[in-house]
């Protein structure tokens, strides 16, 4: 099992866009298996810092609907790159191994 996790600093006063974009894919989240999703703001540390977490089975299985997702965005998927580029000032990805 593996855990990513987004990590977004979002332009000062926009993190609830970038919140508002990732509930967007609880769908496509649910639809993909993916388990424990959660989203986070900063309480302490960085302002306007938004962390979406989720855990997945295999490295092939999250490729393949990451690849996927991009391949023909459709009007959904536009629009959250657009919020994402528009609103974040920068971003990470991290993905951990599951271990306990």
């Amino acid at each position: 099992m593996y855990m990513m996790r987004e990590v977004f600093r979002a332009e000062r006063g926009k993190a609830p866009e970038i919140v508002a974009a990732f509930k967007t894919l609880t769908a496509a989240f649910e639809e993909a298996g993916y388990t424990n999703r959660r989203i986070y703001v900063d309480y302490a540390g960085p302002m306007d810092t938004v962390v979406c977490q989720w855990e997945f089975d295999s490295l092939d299985q999250y490729f393949t609907m990451e690849r996927g997702f991009f391949v023909s965005p459709d009007e959904n998927v536009q629009s959250l790159i657009k919020t994402f580029n528009s609103y974040a000032a920068t971003g990470d990805k991290e993905i951990y191994e599951v271990i306990q």
